[in-house]
């Protein structure tokens, strides 16, 4: 497969505000021949516009672009059987559908993120979950501040078993959650898949050559973080993300091209850099 000319690493934020600075959204951006770029954002909306800007440039310019985002893309086997969903077309679509017609985001940061973890779960018919964590404001018979004391689903997906200290996709609020950044994240994606014709890995075919724009998901602590002399942790970790990308492009291709099992295609997704599993 031939190299991508252009890396994004992303740490999404599902902040209710603008912010700026620790828990926000950071961009590392490297191309071959050009000088990195290290961007903090204070709104999901305003990200997405500069994620668009980047993949139409790309689309213009005929190159490989590869995006990569700390967010689940997919949930445990068996999320869209419970959610009592159709199966006329792959179930990670009716996920990044679902949360893109339920999801409200505004300019300001101000969305109903936990309104729709409650609404999905009673969809589901379990009480204490899947998803859970919450302020006590925002808890109520279909979300629960505190982890369920059983599973109806899987925990966590096959990719995020052997790495110790991924969080689960479910998990909503408290330290190392990611799950709120999905519910978050996910709409913004499909907004700029309809629109721009992007590739999803590992769910789309990408193509061996020739220009193409690629989403993925990463984990921003897969890998031990340098100093890279940013204002936090989260801007040494996009720009290690990134840095790493470009320095072992054979390394990412390597990934993108492995055989992974068939419910990660359909429906769970997988970690850009977590090995395969057997």
């Amino acid at each position: 497969m031939q190299e991508f000319d252009t890396l994004i690493a992303v740490d999404w934020s599902a902040a209710s505000v603008p912010v700026k600075g620790d828990n926000s959204i950071w961009i590392s951006r490297r191309a071959k021949g050009q000088q990195h770029v290290l961007l903090n954002v204070p709104t999901r909306l305003e990200a997405e516009a500069y994620l668009a800007q980047q993949i139409t440039e790309s689309q213009v310019r005929g190159t490989r672009l590869l995006m990569g985002f700390d967010f689940p893309f997919g949930y445990p086997d068996g999320f869209v059987a419970a959610l009592g969903q159709g199966v006329s077309q792959p179930h990670w679509r009716t996920i990044w559908e679902t949360f893109t017609a339920l999801i409200e985001d505004d300019a300001r940061n101000r969305n109903n993120r936990f309104a729709v973890a409650a609404a999905l779960n009673q969809r589901m018919g379990f009480a204490e979950g899947p998803f859970w964590g919450c302020p006590a404001k925002q808890a109520g018979p279909f979300l629960s501040p505190f982890r369920p004391k059983q599973h109806f689903l899987a925990e966590k997906r096959l990719c995020e078993v052997p790495v110790p200290k991924s969080q689960p996709g479910w998990k909503l609020a408290y330290v190392g959650s990611v799950g709120s950044q999905g519910l978050m994240g996910i709409p913004v994606l499909e907004r700029l898949r309809a629109a721009h014709g992007v590739h999803v890995w590992p769910f789309d075919p990408l193509p061996a050559s020739g220009a193409v724009q690629v989403f993925t998901e990463l984990y921003l602590s897969l890998w031990p973080v340098g100093q890279y002399g940013g204002p936090c942790k989260d801007a040494d970790q996009v720009q290690a993300m990134t840095d790493r990308w470009i320095s072992d492009q054979s390394a990412v291709l390597r990934w993108m091209t492995a055989r992974y099992p068939d419910v990660v295609y359909a429906e769970e997704g997988w970690v850009l850099g977590v090995e395969p599993t057997t």
